[in-house]
């Protein structure tokens, strides 16, 4: 049963493509930042090759097994994908090896067919809500708010926004519209002002940094010595050193174990030309972010490089594409912001690759890394902009008994109507089995 399942796991998506120049195409097109990867990814005809640090070939895949092992990668976690990583190595599969292999294989990721009136019903679907702090103190730690004083303001107010507080209510009210759809909606955080360990920033530092750092030694995860030196930073200084990446990769832990369908990943944004952000701006753009735009210091690890292989040689970046697109088309549709472009930002320049969709740009980010799903990261619009920053600072109105400014409501309804034409397009639909 679970052969028959993956052979039809595999013409239920359009866009799937089993050849290597399909592989290098999407290397060159998505992955390859600024052709930096010349020397760590080698193709030929049938095959292509991660090298390692000297240069040598370190893992392959041949054509005949990419119908197999793009399934794989995108349906297995990776201890099970190091694991074949090793045993692989650059040999090449037998019919026998490559059975056992569909026999792992899960049914997670296959978008169920949908009945009834509701147009998401079965879909699994993860949102993270970017950053965690829900007050200027502890906004302070991760550096995500703005303090501004808005100069076309009467009395020149100053107002204050906390990003991690704007992200959670725009995915508390995308999950209810969600969930009206029939999805299942898992928050990488449950309740403003947590991170993804379902606790504050604060109590974690008081409570558990050292339990966890032992822990991390135990599993060989940290050295005794950086375990020491750790324990010895103040509450500001173990966030930037440790804990920032610590639970963004607990974000992508707690999606990855829900199989979800598509994950949304949501931040606000600010003008990077207008730093310290202590005034406002007239500068405002969307913009989103998928898989993609990997440089040589990314492969270093071997967590990384199967990351990459995932995306290599499956349609993962496809799929994000087109919810990137959906997302874009959402936003200026209900925000009417001008979309980003990217000579707009420094970021931009330096670390992203253009896809196909205006405004959608491939950056190798943790989360766009390690998530195993379709994904698209958006960046909604500048809260430091001089009529956005207002309208953000205003709980006038209310959606599911909640008070929320009306701009966070347009923002989350963008993001809904995005997934509901993702779901829709015709690229999606699965064929009939």
């Amino acid at each position: 049963m679970r052969i028959i399942f993956a052979v039809l796991l595999l013409v239920s998506f359009p866009f799937q493509s089993q050849t290597i120049d399909a592989c290098k195409q999407r290397f060159n097109k998505y992955l390859n930042l600024k052709g930096t990867l010349a020397k760590d990814v080698v193709f030929e005809n049938d095959a292509f090759h991660i090298l390692a640090a000297n240069k040598s070939k370190e893992f392959s895949i041949y054509e005949n097994e990419l119908k197999v092992l793009s399934v794989f990668f995108e349906n297995s976690n990776t201890d099970d994908q190091l694991k074949l990583y090793q045993f692989k190595g650059t040999k090449k599969l037998s019919k026998d090896q490559l059975d056992s292999i569909w026999l792992s294989l899960k049914d997670e990721i296959k978008i169920p067919k949908i009945s009834g009136n509701k147009s998401l019903q079965g879909l699994r679907i993860a949102l993270d809500p970017g950053h965690f702090a829900a007050n200027y103190s502890e906004s302070k730690i991760e550096g995500k708010f703005v303090k501004l004083v808005s100069e076309e303001a009467r009395n020149k107010d100053t107002i204050t926004l906390v990003e991690g507080q704007l992200t959670f209510m725009t995915a508390d009210l995308l999950k209810r519209m969600l969930e009206d759809q029939g999805a299942k909606v898992m928050i990488t955080r449950a309740k403003a002002g947590y991170t993804a360990f379902e606790i504050s920033y604060t109590d974690w530092f008081r409570f558990h940094r050292f339990r966890v750092l032992d822990s991390l030694v135990a599993i060989k995860e940290i050295t005794a010595t950086e375990c020491t030196n750790y324990k010895k930073l103040s509450k500001n200084q173990l966030f930037w050193q440790f804990f920032r990446d610590y639970e963004l990769v607990e974000r992508a832990r707690k999606i990855n174990n829900f199989y979800p369908h598509l994950s949304v990943i949501i931040h606000y944004n600010v003008d990077d030309k207008n730093a310290p952000w202590t005034k406002t701006t007239h500068r405002n753009t969307s913009m989103c972010f998928i898989p993609g735009g990997f440089n040589p210091t990314d492969l270093k690890k071997t967590v990384n490089k199967l990351h990459f292989v995932r995306l290599l040689v499956s349609d993962q970046i496809k799929k994000s594409e087109l919810i990137g697109k959906h997302t874009i088309h959402a936003f200026q549709k209900n925000l009417k912001i001008n979309t980003a472009k990217q000579i707009d930002t420094d970021y931009l320049m330096k670390n992203s690759l253009v896809s196909e969709g205006e405004g959608v740009f491939c950056r190798n980010l943790i989360l766009t890394r390690y998530i195993n799903s379709p994904l698209v990261y958006g960046e909604s619009l500048y809260q430091d902009n001089t009529i956005e920053c207002t309208l953000l600072n205003n709980c006038n109105y209310e959606s599911y008994n909640v008070a929320v400014p009306q701009r966070v409501y347009q923002v989350s309804k963008a993001y809904y109507e995005a997934i509901l034409n993702y779901f829709k397009d015709p690229l999606l639909k699965t064929s009939e089995l």
